[in-house]
């Protein structure tokens, strides 16, 4: 891993990603990675919360629209964050933060496809199941230990 980590953060786009000085290079891409992170888990949360119940005036089947926001959001953070991790590969590539990380996304993932399913079905406008509910409380949690573990690696390194 060490020959990969080291090739990825010497590639001329990794070097000019963290010893730039212009604006256009690391602050953009980090800025562009917040502004996904935003977007993306805004709409997580959006739908896992009118599915716990809150703003039940809000047809369910209204939030169909939002996952292709959520997917373009992610799509953007996806570009971003793989840009932030070569400027960083030496570093980073050993954190178990940064491995947190990347499993919570993976598990947040996972729960977006039976709540995405009800919202896209027929009954989703009637009472959400239980169990349901239950994922998108896992979800909303989720997706916060994503933006923690984010944040936790650039301050914690083990």
């Amino acid at each position: 891993m060490d020959s990969y980590f080291e090739w990825l953060r010497a590639l001329p786009t990794s070097i000019y990603i963290s010893e730039s000085e212009s604006l256009l290079a690391y602050p953009l891409v980090l800025f562009l990675h917040s502004v996904g992170m935003a977007v993306s888990v805004g709409v997580v949360s959006v739908v896992a919360l009118r599915l716990l119940g809150l703003a039940d005036m809000v047809r369910v089947s209204s939030l169909r629209v939002l996952f292709r926001i959520f997917w373009a959001a992610f799509l953007l953070n996806l570009v971003t964050g793989s840009l932030l991790f070569a400027a960083a590969a030496t570093s980073i590539g050993y954190s178990q933060m940064y491995y947190a990380k990347l499993t919570l996304i993976v598990i947040g993932l996972i729960l977006s496809v039976p709540l995405r399913r009800f919202v896209d079905g027929e009954a989703s406008d009637r009472a959400v199941p239980r169990r349901l509910k239950a994922m998108a409380a896992a979800s909303l949690i989720v997706w916060i230990g994503v933006i923690t573990t984010g944040r936790l690696i650039s301050y914690i390194q083990f």
